[in-house]
């Protein structure tokens, strides 16, 4: 059971923007895992989940949510940054994901995504603004496709 409940933890921020463990606790919940505050707080503290700020447009003070561990390591950090600043479109279908950036920037970005080892990801092909990239399983493409979507609307690191 603890397995799959963090798995499933690492599904929703992986998926969503999570900004507690009140709220992780409560989308557990949804999802039928019957969770104290207790067990959250040490699943979080078992995979080594960080908090990472958001980006807020209303002033009213800074947020952040939960990523999982080596998120803010160099080059996770060097991908967030160019996947925010590049990466205009997000597409994806099968185990494929496209990226559409600026003309000559395509291979910027599947380097950065390259370097950053995610499991699921077996490769990328960079063109000239259009980068490729192939998932181990089609089941990972809702995932994949959400962590580079959260990334675009986050500053970077």
């Amino acid at each position: 059971m603890k397995t799959t409940r963090q798995r499933a933890i690492l599904s929703l921020i992986a998926t969503r923007p999570v900004h507690s463990q009140e709220e992780l606790a409560q989308l557990l919940e949804a999802q039928g895992y019957e969770v104290t505050q207790a067990t959250v707080s040490r699943d979080v503290k078992e995979l080594g989940l960080v908090k990472v700020p958001l980006k807020n447009g209303n002033g009213a003070g800074t947020q952040f949510k939960y990523v999982e561990p080596g998120f803010g390591r160099t080059y996770e950090s060097r991908l967030h940054r160019v996947i925010a600043d590049l990466v205009r479109n997000v597409n994806g279908s099968a185990n494929q994901i496209v990226l559409r950036t600026p003309p000559g920037s395509a291979m910027l970005v599947a380097s950065a995504i390259d370097e950053s080892g995610w499991k699921e990801i077996i490769g990328t092909l960079g063109g000239d603004d259009t980068v490729l990239v192939i998932l181990d399983d089609a089941g990972h493409l809702p995932v994949v496709k959400q962590r580079f979507e959260d990334m675009r609307s986050e500053n970077p690191l």
